[in-house]
């Protein structure tokens, strides 16, 4: 199997497109919430299919940190008061 190599405009572009799908997946949960007879096994689909988005992009976000290990930008005070 050949290895994947990741690079900092990857993980970016890949928190960008899970970020999308979870904000679709958002709506669709809204709108099956405002029918009057919401689906509930269909809703419970979609949470846990929103919820499986909001790890992938932790981890993704956790990828990126650690190839790119460069610190946040940081607000002025916390560079001259750290400690």
């Amino acid at each position: 199997m050949k290895r994947r190599i990741l690079s900092p405009k990857s993980l970016k572009a890949r928190i960008d497109t899970l970020t999308r799908r979870h904000r679709e997946l958002d709506l669709r949960i809204t709108r099956e919430e405002s029918r009057p007879a919401a689906d509930t096994l269909r809703l419970k689909q979609l949470k846990q299919e929103r919820l499986g988005l909001r790890d992938a992009i932790r981890l993704t976000q956790t990828l990126l940190k650690r190839l790119d290990p460069r610190p946040a930008r940081r607000g002025w005070q916390q560079q001259f008061h750290s400690g």
